[in-house]
């Protein structure tokens, strides 16, 4: 058994050993059309890490690679070119990078160059159990391929805007919060290009709130212990981690209201509003056990607050995951740029055409370094 082991240490340090030394060679970059009419360029399944299928990834979307859009051919990039980071969304379970295409689609034709990436999921059939933790590593790997891309490009890459729908906004600002106070996760990352600005359409900020459980049990018709169980490994608290009052402090620390500080990017958010679930509404703590009002979530939270009667949700994620953050960034005097729409959970750039050009001219304006 040690021997089997042993052999996969050694090959997975062949691999990233392969992928070091390609890294000092040039980026060959081969981009097509997007379209046969469209001026955007697109590169397909670029690797950023060593690992890919056959070689540590047992599934193409837990690979290290990424798609990118290009605003032009090579050769033809404006040298200022602003560049914006996509981390795909999912439930940190599923999702990959091919979408929302049209999204990146219309970044570069707004002149940006736009990476979307794949990372690490937490779900042991798609290629391993990965916590938020291995996430944020492999968007912190991504971020210190860009110099190589960007001389590949021919453009410079001083600062980056990250972003992400869903999961990948809750990831998007635990990373862009994290480059400001590295102490507070203590993960270590490099944060080898700045942050200039981060995204967040529809990401969860608040994991260990009691409005956040709600809405997502309200969606998912979850039972409490799938629910949690989650979270356990999400968190790196384990899947058999006890009750959820001593889950609560590893999703604090996973928190991006618990992040922000003084130095924190500017933020821009998206929120969906849509309907409320009853907090009249039942779990049940152990399974097939007897089921209870999600109230009592604020009990076992330790909060002395009075449970609202329901929580406003986007379908998903509370509105108060909005509420919490944007009064968060207020007290920090952090610049922000928000918006509450009627839409659901991540809806909100395509229901309401109007959010595009307030998105692409905040995400300019930050990386401009205007204030």
């Amino acid at each position: 058994m040690k021997s089997k082991f042993l052999g996969a240490a050694v090959a997975a340090c062949c691999v990233a050993l392969a992928f070091a030394a390609e890294q000092t060679a040039p980026l060959r970059l081969e981009p097509k059309r997007a379209s046969w009419f469209s001026r955007v360029h697109v590169c397909k399944d670029l690797a950023y890490g060593p690992r890919q299928l056959g070689a540590g990834a047992a599934h193409a979307d837990v690979a290290q690679t990424y798609d990118l859009y290009l605003p032009a051919p090579l050769g033809k990039i404006p040298a200022a070119a602003p560049f914006f980071l996509h981390i795909h969304g999912g439930a940190w379970k599923y999702g990959n990078k091919n979408g929302p295409a049209p999204f990146f689609e219309g970044l570069a034709k707004e002149g940006f160059v736009v990476a979307s990436m794949n990372y690490a999921l937490c779900n042991k059939g798609r290629g391993g159990e990965h916590a938020f933790a291995d996430m944020l590593a492999d968007v912190d790997a991504m971020v210190s391929h860009l110099p190589q891309l960007a001389a590949a490009l021919g453009i410079d890459i001083p600062r980056v805007a990250v972003g992400g729908s869903s999961a990948g906004g809750h990831l998007a600002l635990l990373y862009a919060y994290d480059g400001a106070n590295p102490s507070a996760l203590g993960l270590n990352l490099a944060h080898a290009v700045p942050v200039a600005c981060v995204f967040s359409d529809c990401g969860p900020t608040d994991i260990s709130s009691p409005e956040f459980g709600v809405a997502g049990m309200g969606a998912t018709k979850n039972e409490f212990a799938a629910w949690n169980g989650t979270f356990g490994a999400l968190s790196g608290a384990g899947r058999e981690y006890g009750t959820f009052t001593n889950l609560v402090a590893h999703l604090a620390r996973y928190s991006p209201v618990n992040l922000v500080c003084a130095k924190s990017p500017p933020t821009i958010c998206l929120y969906g509003e849509i309907g409320a679930v009853p907090t009249s509404g039942t779990f049940a703590p152990v399974p097939g056990g007897e089921r209870h009002p999600y109230a009592e979530l604020w009990k076992m939270v330790g909060s002395s607050a009075t449970p609202p009667a329901a929580v406003g949700t986007d379908g998903i994620v509370a509105t108060q995951n909005y509420e919490a953050l944007t009064n968060r960034l207020a007290a920090a005097g952090v610049p922000y740029a928000a918006r509450l729409e009627k839409a659901g959970h991540c809806q909100i750039l395509y229901r309401k055409p109007q959010t595009r050009p307030w998105l692409f001219g905040n995400l300019k304006r930050y990386l401009e370094g205007t204030r």
